[in-house]
């Protein structure tokens, strides 16, 4: 007879993109985190890096990394003074998404990370759920986005 294995995440990190759809995700994250009395987190990682648009053969995102910084990490510090339940972290990366997340899974401890996904034709095309989940290394659920 096979017993049930019930999971129990002990930090769980929110992936976002600095949309409003942060907030959904956000509110999502902290009942479960509250549930399981779970750390909290929350993960910004900026792929707008030259060599992503290069790829997508449009030119540079030009941005100051001084302003750019500072403004995802009000956003991110906004959406953390709204939660419903204690946010232990605010993690800002640069880089390749899958790459970042990984790296910070390993470093923070995370044990679950919890992603936003669209269900739009840009979101068909290039999705980077599908992505995390060919590539994480860490659980991943994944929250539908209605558009």
């Amino acid at each position: 007879m096979r017993r049930a294995v019930i999971m129990a995440y002990q930090h769980i990190v929110v992936a976002t993109d600095l949309s409003e759809d942060a907030e959904i995700l956000l509110d999502k994250g902290a009942k479960l985190a509250g549930a399981l009395n779970a750390k909290l987190s929350m993960i910004y990682i900026d792929v707008h890096h030259t060599g992503y648009y290069a790829e997508l053969g449009v030119g540079a995102y030009n941005y100051t990394d001084h302003t750019f910084s500072e403004r995802a990490k009000n956003i991110l510090e906004s959406f953390k003074k709204s939660s419903s339940y204690p946010v232990d972290e605010v993690i800002i990366g640069r880089g390749e998404l899958t790459e970042e997340l990984n790296n910070a899974a390993k470093e923070k401890g995370f044990d679950l990370i919890i992603f936003g996904h669209h269900h739009d034709i840009w979101s068909r095309l290039k999705s980077s759920t599908r992505q995390a989940i060919n590539t994480l290394q860490v659980d991943l659920l994944v929250i539908p986005i209605e558009d």
